[in-house]
């Protein structure tokens, strides 16, 4: 995990558990649904920049997935 990962706001700390909670996902204009929440595409531009979500395509569709190190992450949140 790069270093400055383990520094993020609460903005992308909401983010990265919504991620983790919903399973629905998706891009309209430069927001993205997530479950019931909006997150800002700047946002999850950041959270992919510290290697902490991955954007990939199934059938098409633009989808997050959360990395081995976010999942860490957030494990080692919750533990505290």
């Amino acid at each position: 995990m790069k270093p400055e990962a383990t520094s993020i706001t609460k903005t992308s700390l909401d983010a990265l558990t919504a991620i983790a909670k919903f399973r629905h996902q998706r891009r309209v204009g430069r927001v993205w649904l997530i479950g019931d929440r909006r997150v800002a595409t700047r946002t999850i531009e950041t959270l992919e920049q510290k290697d902490l979500v991955r954007e990939v395509a199934f059938h098409g569709t633009p989808a997050l997935i959360l990395t081995d190190e976010a999942k860490t992450f957030l494990a080692g949140k919750h533990q505290q």
